[in-house]
């Protein structure tokens, strides 16, 4: 009994350590240190239409390809970035500056605003604070020709699909609604021969 209870722990440890030399070899092929000269070929070789694990098979055996994907990404966001330091963030100020009064004063005229006015306040929002804005002018839009006409036209058509017996009125009637609260009448009064619209002799 002794003996059993012997021989089964001592496979214990060669297997545990089988396991920890996979995982221990898996996380060196992983971690070792990218030279600059590893940099230039995983760029070459990606360059040239390489995929992952083949550039991992041919130029780097001691990592895997998922390494290699990763120091990629790496390098492309490092790239950019100083990219966008350099000389093409110099070349965009320059070009804006150019076009600034220009590019401004379109929008200006819409919202009745000094140029200047209207750059300084997109500036100081930026671009996620004007989405809100506008997605939340959207929705109060919807909100108040739907109100006026008593019924949205999305749901008097929904009851047009379920049969409802009144329901091709009401949707006319809604399309109508929001026609006039566009400024015009609706297509349907326009053609219709109604004292409105008298027909021409």
């Amino acid at each position: 009994m002794p003996k059993e209870v012997k021989a089964a722990n001592s496979q214990r440890p060669a297997s545990m350590t089988t396991a920890t030399a996979a995982a221990s070899t898996a996380s060196t092929r992983s971690a070792a240190a990218w030279s600059a000269k590893d940099d230039e070929t995983l760029m070459n070789a990606r360059a040239s239409g390489l995929n992952w694990q083949p550039i991992a098979s041919k130029h780097f055996p001691s990592k895997t390809a998922n390494a290699c994907r990763k120091r990629h990404e790496r390098l492309m966001e490092k790239r950019n970035a100083e990219d966008w330091e350099g000389v093409k963030l110099e070349t965009l100020a320059s070009e804006y500056m150019n076009v600034r009064r220009e590019m401004w004063s379109v929008l200006a005229s819409r919202v009745g605003e000094k140029w200047t006015t209207v750059e300084a306040k997109c500036m100081e929002k930026g671009f996620k604070n004007l989405q809100q804005a506008h997605r939340s002018a959207q929705r109060k839009e919807r909100g108040i020709y739907e109100g006026d006409s008593g019924i949205g036209c999305s749901d008097a058509e929904n009851e047009l699909d379920e049969g409802h017996p009144d329901a091709a009125q009401s949707v006319e009637q809604a399309q109508e609604g929001y026609s006039l609260q566009r400024g015009g009448p609706s297509i349907q009064s326009m053609l219709s021969l109604s004292p409105a619209y008298p027909q021409q002799p």
